[in-house]
């Protein structure tokens, strides 16, 4: 599929972009004098919490993430498909949508009870 004109992906590129720029160490943790990659939990946490990953939108209530175009979006920022930054971005980018996701499906489950809720009110006082 060609990605260069889908929105979803235009979003994430643009994201990525900024992202790394304001991040340059990203994919490392430093320890003193070691110097380690990052774990995809705590890059994909820090996806989570910029507010424009929000925005792009990768999984939807019923949908997951696309892996394909996370996998091309990538590779439009960082040109090495081989490389270990390469499969952590990929990793924590999927992990902070699945994340996003769980969050957005409780939230749907819980106006869903409340709605409910509402309605069995509603009902109960008409009689």
């Amino acid at each position: 599929m060609n990605y260069h004109t889908d929105p979803t992906a235009q979003k994430l590129y643009a994201f990525l972009v900024r992202w790394i720029r304001d991040n340059p160490n990203w994919a490392y943790e430093a320890s003193g004098w070691s110097v380690s990659l990052s774990k995809a939990e705590a890059v994909g946490s820090s996806l989570l919490n910029d507010a424009e990953f929000a925005e792009v939108n990768l999984a939807g209530l019923l949908k997951s993430p696309d892996g394909q175009l996370i996998q091309t979006v990538v590779g439009w920022v960082l040109p090495w498909p081989t490389s270990a930054e390469f499969k952590l971005l990929v990793d924590a980018i999927t992990l902070a949508a699945q994340a996003k996701q769980k969050n957005e499906r409780g939230l749907a489950a819980g106006l869903t009870v409340v709605g409910a809720f509402l309605l069995l009110l509603i009902f109960l006082s008409e009689k």
